[in-house]
């Protein structure tokens, strides 16, 4: 079994780092990254809601000086352009959802470098059919990696079936036993909020259960 990436997941708006909960400010995207690196996190992933422009620049730039993990923005980007410039800034990959996927020219991008979100359920006719489908479909669009928010049902079983497909899915999720679920059948890492635990908590709480990480 590979090991396991941890990404530790923020929320930025304006610049800021906010609470998931309320919005409240959390302080710079710089001083947020030194501390989840230290702190044990293999990879960041920022989810930015609202404008980007000269303070995204600015942001990326500040992270991409101070980090040596990789790191990955997820934003509601206007077209091709603004993805590259946030790559050119310092962006390790772009994430990008799944309904808008295939509308951008990812492969000026390079697999590597772009990632997908998507969100799935499980139904009582299909089972998981329909996300594996979505799975195969984002990859063969030039998906690099996907991160994954699945709901809670038979999880073991998604990530079983979806581990002989070529792209690494990662899940979003903020419950360690889910965590354990979903990289014990398969998940290639769990993304979970920064705000709620540390990488080395869950880590703690994943080495119990023989799953292999990276660090």
């Amino acid at each position: 079994m590979d090991a396991k990436r941890m990404v530790a997941v923020l929320k930025v708006h304006e610049g800021r780092i906010v609470a998931p909960e309320d919005g409240s400010d959390q302080g710079s995207p710089s001083l947020w990254a030194r501390r989840l690196e230290m702190e044990g996190a293999d990879e960041l992933l920022f989810v930015e809601r609202g404008a980007g422009g000269a303070a995204r620049r600015d942001w990326l730039t500040d992270v991409a000086r101070c980090l040596f993990i990789p790191f990955a923005l997820e934003a509601p980007f206007r077209d091709a352009a603004e993805a590259a410039a946030a790559l050119e800034t310092g962006a390790d990959r772009v994430v990008l959802a799944a309904r808008t996927f295939t509308s951008f020219p990812t492969e000026a991008f390079g697999r590597s470098r772009t990632a997908a979100a998507l969100e799935a359920s499980w139904s009582q006719e299909l089972g998981w059919r329909t996300a594996l489908s979505a799975l195969e479909a984002l990859w063969e669009a030039g998906a690099g990696s996907i991160y994954l928010r699945a709901g809670t049902h038979a999880l073991g079983d998604l990530f079983a079936q979806a581990a002989r497909l070529p792209v690494p899915v990662i899940l979003r999720c903020a419950d360690p036993d889910l965590g354990v679920e979903a990289l014990a059948h398969g998940a290639d890492g769990l993304a979970f909020p920064a705000s709620l635990r540390t990488a080395t908590d869950y880590k703690a709480l994943l080495l119990p259960a023989g799953v292999p990480l990276r660090r």
